[in-house]
């Protein structure tokens, strides 16, 4: 009886388990590192730069996880997920 039993309920486990493990991994956002990288790589497609001329810091403004400049007029602005973030021009020093 058990037998009958055991054997769909281990199944079912076991898709839950693997269920949970995908859906915990997709909710970890990406790294600072990760982020930094994705940018560089986009500013040497744009451009034909190094990707050695790029680098990130943390931003002051809502919503923005890193603002990546790259060069002397490239910058890249974006949010937890690694998404671009549109910033309206707000002067010198932001």
């Amino acid at each position: 009886m058990m037998r009958g039993i055991g054997l769909p309920l281990l199944g079912l486990v076991a898709f839950a388990a693997a269920f949970g493990l995908l859906a915990g991994m997709r909710a970890v956002p990406p790294s600072e590192t990760e982020i930094i990288l994705e940018a560089a790589a986009r500013y040497v497609a744009e451009t034909g730069g190094a990707a050695t001329d790029c680098a990130g810091r943390p931003a002051p403004v809502p919503g923005v996880r890193l603002v990546v400049t790259c060069g002397e007029a490239w910058a890249m602005a974006v949010d937890d997920w690694g998404r671009p973030v549109d910033l309206p021009d707000m002067g010198p020093g932001t």
